[in-house]
């Protein structure tokens, strides 16, 4: 199911983008606008309903033709407000009040430039920040989340490719061989056909490109039919950063399943429960268990499904010792007494020496403590130095009364004051944004 919403959404991207060119030659030029708003309605009901209904399909793709479609419409517009205003003479074939209309002319290089924005900004677009926040980063999604950012990141390439090669084709026909006296079967081939058929073949490229990627994820043991995972054992894992003063437990050898690299640093407590969610009580005797040390303070960090299954999750938990580290020489599991520096150290400069996990926690730990130093709620600064970042230390995690479950700081460290034109999107935001704030307010 989820190779086919990778396939799905570009489908549906492509056909929009195909609808656009038959549709604009089959219905009157002045209908060309009121066809790409309708096909953009489709495309933003899609991305609502991922939103709504939870699907762990990544949006970006669809998000991409959208911002295409818009913006292809805006310059139609655009156009005939200039030449009505007689500031500037446009070619007919690019004026959507004559006929011939040839929309390509407009639409591929509109669709090459957005494209090309997705792939070098798709960290910045709504769709991955919204599947980033509800599902977490690619590595955090396990093999499934390598797969879906890889496959993204070749889609827009491919996609890149293909208009990169239709916008010049047609433009240069348009620029040597095209006679706008009269038109021609030739003429509809290239600005309409050959947009078409390359569409056409493209869908069924990927399609056969994720048949393929299925028959070898099956041939490996590593699908999963519906049937089955809604029979999976549910199972809680586990993970203790246990931290006494400003030093961390750690164990420098320790084997990361996700990178499948040994020798990195990761908390040794990790377990797991074939149940579904455990009581706090029973998490303090685990970890007492695991460290042979009791009377500590457990501290809840935070927790989601993994990859989307209800049924899996991985919960987070600090276990913060008094004292000194001299009193706690025995810890069950091997491993050192860190200092906390050095972490951030090794998170800074050299981050492949971390696990992937112990990695993607503390970025969400740094992330959440500093910005709510740095911003307040609404995403402006506290400080007025834009160059001040801030350092945290164990004591302030210990200390601190911030919920780092909630997400709320993580999505203001991605929108604040320090974004350009901060003022102008949170306007629009705050003006469009409505029924999306009372749709999150509802799931809280």
């Amino acid at each position: 199911m989820q190779l086919y919403y990778l396939w799905r959404n570009l489908a549906i991207s492509l056909l929009c983008i195909g609808m656009v060119m038959g549709g604009s030659h089959m219905l009157p030029p002045y209908m060309a606008p009121v066809l790409s708003l309708s096909l953009c309605a489709i495309l933003y009901t899609m991305l609502w309903n991922n939103r709504v209904q939870g699907e762990s399909g990544c949006m970006v793709i669809v998000e991409t033709m959208l911002y295409s479609l818009i913006c292809y419409t805006f310059i139609s517009v655009l156009f005939v407000v200039i030449q009505v205003l007689e500031l500037y003479h446009f070619p007919n074939e690019i004026i959507f009040f004559n006929d011939p209309f040839l929309p390509s002319l407009i639409l591929l290089p509109t669709s090459l430039a957005v494209t090309l924005f997705a792939l070098f900004f798709k960290n910045s677009m709504p769709a991955y920040r919204q599947f980033r926040t509800e599902y977490g980063n690619v590595k955090e999604r396990g093999y499934f989340g390598f797969i879906t950012g890889k496959e993204t990141d070749y889609q827009l390439k491919n996609l890149s490719v293909v208009f990169s090669i239709l916008t010049c084709v047609i433009w240069w026909y348009y620029l040597n061989e095209y006679v706008n006296i009269n038109q021609n079967g030739r003429d509809w081939y290239v600005f309409l056909w050959i947009v078409i058929i390359m569409v056409f073949l493209d869908e069924v490229y990927f399609m056969i490109r994720y048949y393929n990627l299925y028959l070898d994820l099956l041939e490996h043991n590593e699908i999963i039919t519906p049937e089955e995972l809604r029979d999976v054992t549910a199972r809680t894992y586990l993970r203790f950063y246990v931290i006494c003063g400003e030093y961390v437990y750690v164990d420098p050898n320790a084997f990361d399943r996700l990178n499948q690299i040994k020798g990195v640093y990761d908390s040794p407590f990790i377990t797991k429960r074939t149940v579904n969610g455990i009581p706090t009580s029973d998490v303090r005797r685990i970890v007492e268990d695991m460290t042979g040390q009791k009377g500590g303070e457990l501290r809840f960090f935070f927790g989601r499904p993994l990859a989307g299954v209800d049924k899996h999750s991985l919960l987070r938990y600090f276990y913060f010792l008094d004292g000194d580290i001299s009193d706690y020489p025995d810890m069950k599991m091997s491993g050192q007494w860190v200092h906390f520096d050095k972490v951030k150290q090794l998170y800074s400069l050299q981050p492949g020496k971390m696990a992937t996990n112990a990695l993607n926690d503390l970025s969400r730990l740094s992330t959440i403590i500093l910005t709510e130093r740095l911003f307040d709620e609404d995403g402006n600064r506290k400080n007025r130095i834009k160059s001040y970042k801030g350092s945290f230390s164990l004591a302030d995690v210990r200390n601190s009364k911030l919920d780092l479950q909630d997400d709320k700081w993580i999505k203001v460290a991605q929108f604040n004051s320090d974004t350009r034109f901060f003022k102008l999107k949170k306007f629009l935001r705050e003006l469009y944004g409505n029924g999306s704030k009372r749709e999150y307010q509802r799931k809280q």
